[in-house]
């Protein structure tokens, strides 16, 4: 059963990764952590900063990746129990292959975070995302993670890029600050047509709510709080 990428949004937790005594992944804890998220309301997950993803092998993504999703069809139904995986990486050429590996596992989307390690110019960042468009057929979230690391991405690239690709394709989470101001910006810039995430761990949820999000993907350890208040 094919599911509505459109519906995609709501409460999208990111799991935090669990590890064993020896630093291998605590598949195990982690397969629980998934089943208490959604017994607790999530209408997805998504395996991105907060999960360690840049801390870990290309075998050791891949094989989470696969985990999520395979967990997560057995959880869900056809709106609901969506896999969101990060693929940013340092080159346009790495961040595509993660990419294709994501859809082969059968996620519903991809998120990526810039090159954090050159400052890549407006040009550059948009050229990167619009490659990982073109190498997939998933929805693309273009995640300024400036909030943490990097540089804040320009409005007017994201703006082009939403013109570029289509409104099916680019998604956005902006985590620059001052967050609102920068939220409404993003959605005045493409008209209203941007699908746009926050991930304030609910902090400014409900500002972020009234700005007109279409999803929050918090931390997991306030799923129950933010599934309410929500």
């Amino acid at each position: 059963m094919t599911k509505d990428r459109s519906a995609i949004g709501g409460v999208l937790p990111v799991v935090q990764m669990p590890y064993l005594e020896n630093d291998q992944i605590d598949f195990a804890t982690l397969q629980r952590e998934v089943e208490w998220l959604y017994q607790c309301g999530a209408d997805g997950i998504v395996f991105a900063m907060v999960s360690e993803v840049l801390r870990l092998s290309e075998t050791e993504r891949q094989q989470v990746g696969e985990c999520l999703v395979r967990w997560s069809g057995e959880l869900g139904s056809r709106n609901s129990g969506c896999v969101i995986l990060s693929v940013g990486a340092e080159s346009s050429f790495l961040a595509c292959e993660n990419a294709r590996r994501a859809e082969q596992a059968g996620a519903d989307a991809v998120m990526a975070i810039p090159p954090i390690a050159v400052a890549a110019d407006h040009t550059e960042l948009f050229k990167y995302y619009q490659h990982i468009v073109e190498a997939i057929s998933l929805p693309v979230i273009v995640q300024d993670a400036s909030g943490y690391v990097g540089q804040p991405l320009s409005i007017a690239m994201q703006a082009e890029l939403l013109k570029a690709c289509g409104a099916d394709r680019i998604w956005f989470k902006p985590e620059a600050v001052p967050i609102g101001p920068r939220l409404s910006a993003l959605r005045d810039a493409t008209d209203g047509q941007a699908r746009i995430f926050e991930g304030t761990g609910g902090i400014a949820l409900v500002d972020s709510y009234r700005r007109g999000i279409v999803g929050t993907m918090p931390g997991s350890d306030l799923i129950r709080g933010i599934v309410e208040l929500y």
